[in-house]
């Protein structure tokens, strides 16, 4: 009985029951008293038109309406004038002829005839029967008294018909509990079956298994929880795809570089801890792997951030000349004694909305790429091109270029291309992805273009402020 089931069944029939407790006590309490009530206004209000009918002399038309009345309504009806005589009787046993009225004819007589509207209950003095004894008075248009219709009313109908109405409300109630009952039932399964599902899932992603979906197509609450649920396992599948990528990414880049350590540290050891030449060379490799180590350590970390979307952009105007000056100076050293020639070209005055920090990462890691892939001699060229609201900054070179088999890896993690000299081949493999992150999480446009053995062109597009 502890289901959410059992507990919307019970809450829904347990309203159905306290409408019907409250049902039943009124009509036991007022039904009787309401439907006499209701009857005995209708008749008085039907008397007072025909006594109106009566106040103008239309006799005939008068009496057929008392007809009418006493046998729709089962009544004992009379009509007499000012000086108490019978103009109409709707039977021989007229109202004044009973025993009970004789007692009583006095009184009413000199109330009517007074101009008052009587109404008294009076009892059978042998069979203990209730009736309701009704007069009006017949009024002139001067409000002179021209006589009164009376009429009893016996009251055992009126009990009779309220009594037929409680069976009949009986039986209403039995259906009532039958139906709602089973639609109270059904109302239950139909909310608690998705919900149970959902309940389902859940515990099926908490161990382990994040592929699982509620399926539920409303746009009820149930349906803003299966939502939820759905979301909750996409974002739980993403956060352990990028920890099983961490672990790869830390597994796979760790182990050569530790290995050559390790390697060097036990040469070192065993054999050429007292040559110093050697044992200066081998601690110089060691040296670079540690640099090494700590690149990808870096590397990976912030490609395992951006790729989570937890990326702190904070956006502030920047110059693009400023920003490409500052970039280019540490490179410019290293181009040179490349042969390389570095030139910033285009728009350069030019204002963009940006992450300071970020973007000089992407340019960074842009102009380190184009370094790697292009021979001496060669050139690398800056190019910004403004409209009313972009701003394209392009990194083109002429080095060795892409083939266009293996443009669409670019971006991916590990992805290295061709290097110009591959015996000074360097870096992670995680460069271009990272720029992918960076420029995903600026919202930027982004592209690269290369042909095989004239270059690659990497560029992005950014807003323009200012």
């Amino acid at each position: 009985m502890g289901s959410i089931r059992n507990k919307l069944w019970l809450s829904m029939m347990a309203v159905v029951a306290i409408m019907l407790v409250l049902l039943w006590l009124l009509q036991i309490v007022f039904l009787e008293s309401f439907y006499t009530n209701m009857r005995l206004n209708d008749i008085k209000q039907k008397m007072l038109a025909i006594a109106a009918i009566a106040a103008i002399d239309e006799q005939q038309k008068a009496i057929d309406e008392l007809e009418r009345l006493a046998l729709t309504q089962n009544l004992t009806v009379e009509w007499i004038d000012a000086e108490g005589r019978s103009l109409y009787r709707s039977s021989a046993d007229s109202v004044g002829q009973m025993p009970m009225m004789r007692m009583h004819w006095s009184q009413l007589y000199q109330r009517l005839l007074a101009g008052e509207q009587v109404e008294l209950t009076l009892s059978h003095n042998r069979f203990g029967t209730e009736y309701r004894l009704m007069g009006v008075p017949v009024l002139s248009a001067k409000g002179a008294v021209k006589g009164a219709i009376v009429t009893t009313v016996p009251m055992a109908a009126v009990a009779e018909t309220a009594t037929i109405l409680k069976r009949q409300l009986l039986y209403i109630t039995a259906i009532l509990l039958l139906v709602t009952g089973a639609i109270s039932l059904w109302l239950a399964r139909s909310l608690a079956q998705p919900i149970l599902h959902i309940r389902q899932v859940a515990v099926t992603m908490a161990s382990g298994d994040f592929s699982a979906r509620a399926e539920y197509d409303g746009s009820d609450e149930i349906g803003m929880l299966a939502q939820a649920i759905n979301y909750l396992g996409e974002q739980l599948a993403r956060i352990e795809q990028l920890r099983r990528d961490l672990v790869a990414n830390v597994s796979h880049d760790l182990r050569t570089p530790l290995s050559v350590i390790r390697g060097y540290a036990e040469t070192i050891r065993d054999i050429t801890g007292d040559q110093p030449e050697q044992r200066q060379e081998q601690l110089a490799v060691i040296i670079d792997e540690t640099e090494r180590l700590a690149h990808l350590v870096n590397d990976t970390l912030q490609l395992t951030l951006l790729q989570s979307g937890n990326v702190d952009l904070k956006l502030e105007a920047l110059s693009v000349r400023e920003l490409l000056e500052d970039v280019s100076k540490g490179f410019s050293f290293i181009a040179a004694q490349a042969g390389i020639k570095l030139v910033l070209e285009g728009d350069l005055d030019v204002m963009i909305e940006a992450d300071a920090a970020k973007l000089a990462q992407v340019l960074h890691n842009l102009l380190q790429n184009s370094m790697q892939h292009t021979g001496a001699g060669g050139q690398i060229k800056v190019q910004v091109a403004a409209t009313r609201q972009r701003v394209r900054i392009a990194v083109a070179d002429t080095g060795s270029g892409i083939a266009a088999t293996d443009l669409p890896y670019v971006w991916d993690k590990y992805y290295k291309g061709k290097p110009a000299n591959p015996a000074e081949q360097r870096g992670t493999g995680l460069g271009l992805a990272i720029v992918k992150g960076i420029l995903d999480a600026h919202a930027a446009n982004y592209d690269v273009q290369s042909q095989l053995g004239r270059g690659t062109t990497i560029w992005f597009e950014l807003k323009r402020v200012g």
